[in-house]
């Protein structure tokens, strides 16, 4: 129970540091409605990688490799849960999906992640899943350690996911930013992208209702709530 209760606490301190007093305190509260009621908003955006890769910005330099399911699975699984976001399970069930993962490491150090999906299916939230078309690919679950954070690391990682799509033939690249993570905005406003969707999903406990609205494009374009749909729209 303490042990819970101080990792609610550094949490709590974390999102204050952050995001500021009042996404701490939404944030909270969506926590005290956990039980009943829980909701996700993200702004979506479609990048074209066709004509030409953004450069990094930022004070670090990391390097930056993309590990495929069969690169040195072991090796990396230790390096991503040393990182302490996620645990061994997950980072097995991505890697058996198919996912790929991109790692930044400074002076040996891991210090970031960023994961990538080829095909459409992936999950963003309560059963509503990605639309990935071909020549497309997905940016997502990106994490940097705190205290590599606002140095560039995820500008980095961005820029090395969006050189390897280029190389591979993808010329779309798609992403989502947490309206309640306003840091993560830091990088579209820098290279001023315009947000192509704005989601919000919930889902209502004990009746097991989930809502779905999509801002600025239809919600079919780009997302299905059935995931096999999802994968036939991919292949088309």
């Amino acid at each position: 129970m303490n042990s819970c209760f101080s990792q609610r606490l550094r949490a709590l301190r974390e999102a204050v540091r952050w995001r500021g007093a009042f996404i701490a305190a939404v944030l909270t509260l969506r926590e005290i409605l956990r039980p009943l009621f829980y909701f996700h908003v993200w702004h979506i955006f479609e990048i074209d990688i066709s004509q030409q890769v953004s450069s990094p910005y930022g004070e670090l330099d990391p390097a930056v490799k993309v590990y495929a399911p069969d690169d040195g699975l072991m090796i990396t699984q230790e390096q991503i849960f040393a990182m302490g976001e996620l645990g061994l399970d997950e980072v097995s069930l991505r890697f058996t999906r198919g996912d790929l993962i991109a790692v930044a490491v400074v002076k040996e150090q891991p210090v970031g992640y960023m994961w990538i999906a080829l095909s459409g299916g992936s999950e963003i939230a309560f059963d509503t899943y990605w639309i990935v078309r071909s020549h497309e690919a997905l940016k997502y679950g990106s994490f940097v350690l705190p205290a590599f954070r606002g140095r560039g690391i995820h500008s980095c990682l961005n820029s090395a996911v969006n050189s390897y799509f280029h190389k591979r033939g993808i010329l779309r690249a798609l992403g989502s930013v947490g309206l309640l993570n306003p840091q993560s905005m830091s990088l579209p406003k820098h290279y001023n992208r315009a947000i192509s969707m704005t989601l919000f999903v919930a889902r209502i406990r004990g009746i097991d209702w989930t809502i779905r609205k999509s801002f600025r494009a239809p919600l079919e374009s780009r997302f299905s709530w059935r995931q096999d749909r999802a994968i036939l729209h991919s292949r088309r």
